[in-house]
């Protein structure tokens, strides 16, 4: 397993589901046994615009801004986890319980460690819980088990099928210059992010803005708005720890 600083990579081996090499692979969740678990890992995860307005009462919901593998930019959705301080993980995730929103999450916690990879189901054995003796048979005949289809790829789906949407809603609020870097500071604790500008937002003519509303893009920019308060949880969070 790749492990950057402490922490282990997750999708460092990611295979495309075949049913002849992986007729006899197994899953389970190994919940609190897990050595590597997928929700200590990461401080965020990329979003589509159907999750906005749910997530946004339990992580902020920033616009960020990456460089892809190829060079490429990518304006990505993303909502935040824990501070990359805080060593313990997704601030929903409780010892002995495991995450507290349950069907509330993340589609990408819905999916891993499943997902749609260029068109085609895939797995990451980054993850643990795949063995040839423990859990759920991964296939069934030609065919994937209905529970892993039911309650992985769909999320994989929505996934795959909102992409485009959200790149054209990120778009749109770069092309109207509405994007702004933010700052928040807690005591000795500060976090930097990109955000929606509310005045700018405002000065909009009347008929772009009555464009956004009719989208529903009025309703998510300021449930994201709105989900910036949650920074504050995790800065304390960190500082308490």
């Amino acid at each position: 397993m790749e492990k950057v600083g402490d922490r282990i990579r997750l999708f460092s081996k990611v295979e495309l589901l075949d049913p002849q090499e992986h007729k006899n692979l197994r899953w389970r969740c190994l919940k609190s046994e897990c050595p590597s678990s997928c929700c200590l890992i990461p401080d965020r995860t990329f979003i589509v615009l159907e999750e906005v307005v749910s997530l946004s009462r339990y992580f902020p919901v920033v616009i960020t801004v990456e460089i892809d593998e190829r060079g490429k930019e990518e304006r990505l959705l993303c909502a935040y986890f824990r501070l990359k301080e805080d060593k313990r993980g997704c601030v929903y995730l409780e010892e002995g319980v495991g995450c507290l929103l349950k069907d509330e999450k993340p589609y990408t916690c819905r999916q891993y460690p499943f997902f749609i990879k260029s068109g085609y189901l895939a797995i990451d054995l980054t993850c643990p819980g795949f063995s040839q003796t423990e859990g759920e048979p991964v296939w069934e005949g030609q065919y994937i088990n209905p529970t892993f289809e039911q309650d992985f790829f769909a999320y994989s789906l929505k996934l795959e099928e909102q992409k485009n949407q959200t790149e054209e809603f990120l778009n749109m609020l770069f092309d109207l210059q509405l994007v702004v870097g933010g700052r928040l500071t807690y005591e000795n604790i500060e976090v930097s992010f990109n955000m929606v500008d509310e005045e700018k937002l405002l000065s909009l003519p009347p008929n772009i803005l009555k464009e956004l509303q009719i989208k529903g893009y009025l309703r998510l920019i300021y449930a994201h708005l709105n989900s910036l308060q949650n920074w504050e949880r995790l800065m304390k969070r960190c500082l308490n720890g």
